[in-house]
């Protein structure tokens, strides 16, 4: 089975010919925090290129900071008082929490931060830069121009809607006051560089000259300009974008009658939500999973491959709860099967499984890394004798991983531990969550059962060294000739060392703990 993003880099070269450079583009308006349901759009375009490189093409990624957009309102998050730059350029609000020179930049940096870690190679660009610059003056000016026919398009698809016409004095445009920066009212354009404007906040009034970067194209205009600007070839687009008589359907039209460029090919993406969050996520609301929370319990490589593995157009819900565990084991798998170490059920599914971790990884490993198996690190980390070292020591000896570690073995093993404790303190259910027991239990046990504890603490003194299965069938064998049910004996230990019914893997965790504090707990010696 073909990757949706290898159909995708095909379909690009077949529709738009064989091209020296190829342009995908992703975008985002920073008027709050980008969240992982945005990530989707970035993902998606960089996956789709990624896929284009693998065919020996050259591509540009550029994702555009619409930072020159009008901030709107005001978030719950911002102080009331914010409410008097309404209608500036996000850009040139000042940063509420004061760490940023602007209210857009707290939000930019932070996102592109995070992006740094994924390993991917992206061109930030900035509207309001760009604006400002006068690198888009000649688009506006065409804007102007086409205004009729950009107009015509609009209205069309406005009655289709049942929705009025625009007003007759509409224009492509919107000005920024030179002199307060907030939404100015325009008056006219001199079929040059010159707009007359007329600001109802300051009451100023004057001429702009386009190049100076105060008039903008409004968003429906603004969006196939650049597409047409930047020679865009694929950008993927939300349903909301992507919906009958939408954002994408003018702007197909306005850049081929208006700007003389076909529009991109696009791709719909669903929304990305949390199991159990209900809700849409709102940056501005600021109920929001950013990538900074997915990097506090799962690796870059796994993130990646959250995305990779589901087609956009599937509603995603990450799992930070016991699903994510599941997670860790699938990854850990598909990465097995890509080095070989492993076979999927069929050859099909393997081809499109190594298919999926190539496309996850801006660059494959020369060699399979020690994966340290994070269900079991879970048990660990809440081990009060184990320290990180410790851990390590646990792993090998069991052998969860090699004896011999190179230093990139090491550096994955304690940014799993790392993220196992962050888990456990954060997501993790009480179920899960457990603490050895200082002291043995005032607990009655029935004499079968105290007679088998002795036992094991007997093997265990006798048994220099031993395996998890050896320690596992002598478990089952001692309280099997003993007529104990599993359950019973299960249960009774789990008591006597979490003070629980249930617990993690027995013979495991009782292999990790220091094996004379084991035997004194089940001769129950204080």
């Amino acid at each position: 089975m073909v990757h949706w993003a290898d159909y995708m880099a095909e379909k690009i070269i077949q529709e738009r010919g064989d091209k020296e450079e190829y342009v995908v583009e992703s975008g985002i308006t920073p008027s709050g925090y980008v969240h992982i349901g945005n990530f989707r759009e970035f993902f998606t375009a960089y996956i789709v290129g990624h896929a284009l490189r693998d065919r020996g093409k050259k591509v540009r990624h550029i994702h555009m900071w619409d930072d020159y957009d009008r901030f709107r309102k005001v978030p719950k998050n911002v102080p009331p008082e914010w409410k008097e730059h309404l209608t500036k350029p996000v850009r040139e609000v000042p940063d509420p929490w004061g760490c940023h020179d602007s209210y857009a930049e707290h939000f930019m940096e932070l996102f592109e931060s995070e992006v740094e870690k994924l390993g991917i190679e992206v061109d930030f660009l900035h509207a309001y830069e760009l604006y400002k610059s006068g690198e888009y003056a000649e688009d506006v000016r065409l804007a102007l121009e086409k205004r009729d026919e950009i107009k015509a398009v609009l209205d069309r698809y406005r009655e289709r809607a049942k929705q009025p016409p625009l007003e007759e004095d509409w224009q492509p445009v919107m000005v920024y006051c030179p002199k307060c920066r907030r939404e100015a009212q325009f008056v006219s354009w001199d079929g040059e560089w010159k707009v007359s404007y007329r600001c109802p906040h300051c009451g100023s009034e004057g001429e702009t000259d386009i190049r100076e970067g105060n008039v903008k194209l409004r968003w429906r205009v603004d969006w196939p300009m650049r597409w047409a600007h930047f020679r865009v070839d694929f950008e993927p687009a939300g349903k909301d974008h992507l919906a009958a008589g939408g954002s994408y359907d003018t702007g197909r039209e306005i850049v081929e009658k208006a700007f003389g460029w076909p529009a991109p090919i696009t791709l719909m993406y669903e929304f990305v939500g949390i199991k159990g969050q209900k809700g849409k996520m709102s940056g501005s609301k600021g109920n929001v999973i950013l990538l900074s929370d997915l990097y506090e319990v799962l690796e870059p490589g796994i993130i990646r491959f959250i995305y990779a593995k589901a087609r956009p157009n599937k509603e995603l819900k990450i799992d930070l709860g016991l699903g994510l565990l599941n997670l860790y084991d699938e990854f850990d798998k598909v990465e097995r099967i890509y080095f070989d170490l492993e076979r999927a059920k069929n050859p099909e599914e393997e081809e499109e499984l190594k298919r999926t971790y190539e496309l996850s990884m801006p660059k494959v490993p020369d060699r399979l890394t020690a994966q340290a198996p994070f269900r079991f690190l879970v048990t660990l980390v809440q081990m009060p004798h184990l320290d990180e070292s410790g851990i390590i020591r646990v792993l090998r000896e069991q052998g969860h991983v090699p004896r011999e570690l190179s230093e990139d073995d090491v550096g994955r093993i304690r940014l799993r531990i790392r993220l196992a404790k962050n888990w456990v303190e954060k997501y993790a259910p009480d179920n899960v969550k457990f603490s050895i027991l200082e002291e043995p239990p005032q607990i009655e046990l029935g004499p079968e059962i105290r007679e088998a504890m002795l036992e094991v603490a007997g093997w265990l003194s006798s048994h220099g060294s031993f395996t998890v299965d050896e320690l596992n069938n002598a478990l089952f064998d001692i309280a099997k000739k003993r007529g104990i049910s599993s359950k019973e004996w299960f249960k009774a230990l789990y008591n006597v060392f979490i003070g629980k019914d249930r617990g993690p893997r027995l013979a495991p965790f009782l292999a990790s703990l220091d094996r004379d504090f084991v035997i004194k707990r089940l001769r129950m010696e204080a």
